[in-house]
């Protein structure tokens, strides 16, 4: 995760739910197979819309952003994904 986060500084992440901002982010969650669970999130600064459909969440970056610049949209197909309250959703 910490190359991730080099690369691309817009998806963060912890192991602490205390640090996440959870009105204004899309977050979602993997569970290692060794120890406690990794959230990770992008916030709603960085993000143009988020929909969903059958299960899969598409996020749209806005194009002004990092991840605008590399790529059209990321697709979470987690079992947990929490869309915050202050989020722009289509």
């Amino acid at each position: 995760m910490d190359e991730l986060s080099k690369k691309i500084p817009e998806i963060k992440f912890s192991k602490d739910v205390n640090e996440i901002p959870w009105k204004t982010a899309v977050v979602w969650s993997s569970m290692p197979r060794i120890g406690p669970r990794i959230y990770e999130w992008v916030l709603d600064e960085d993000i143009r819309y988020v929909s969903w459909t059958n299960g899969i969440v598409s996020i749209l970056p806005k194009d002004n952003s990092i991840l605008g610049d590399k790529c059209q949209c990321i697709l979470v197909p987690q079992g947990f994904v929490w869309i915050g309250k202050n989020v722009k959703v289509s």
